[in-house]
């Protein structure tokens, strides 16, 4: 019923990895090419080898912009996207995630809120209206304290 934090999470560029879990969604994502993207080394797509991932997107020195794609939901989403926030910020040179989400993804706004993104508001997308989020080191740091 639950995802079990004993998984290990790694980083994957396996473009057949990548299109079983984010088929069901390529047609919503405007202006991706999973094969491009995968084969850009300063992107990352982290997985937990049970269908769900996290992409973060290089924009530039210590700045990503961070996707979803999980098939667990609730809890146990969350407890995974902090493992998967764990994994990145403790690999790699992260001094900012950003992200946008539509605004009727009302499960993935509540998700961000969760995991201490702070909202910037609404901004005007391709994709219709979208919240913009921010996670800064320093304020995964002061969650990351929390939870210990």
């Amino acid at each position: 019923c639950c995802y079990e934090s004993i998984l290990m999470i790694k980083r994957t560029n396996s473009f057949p990895v990548l299109l079983e879990t984010m088929q069901p969604y390529l047609s919503e994502i405007v202006g991706f090419n999973p094969e491009t993207w995968l084969a850009d080394d300063s992107n990352v797509c982290l997985t937990d080898e049970k269908g769900n991932l996290s992409l973060f997107e290089y924009n530039s020195k210590g700045i990503y912009t961070g996707h979803y794609f999980f098939v667990v939901r609730g809890k146990a989403a969350l407890k995974l996207a902090k493992e998967f926030l764990d994994f990145l910020f403790e690999n790699y040179e992260v001094e900012l995630i950003r992200g946008l989400t539509p605004l009727e993804k009302l499960g993935a706004r509540w998700m961000n809120r969760q995991l201490g993104f702070t909202s910037y508001g609404v901004v005007k997308t391709i994709v219709g209206p979208c919240e913009l989020v921010i996670l800064t080191r320093k304020e995964y740091e002061n969650e990351l304290a929390l939870r210990r």
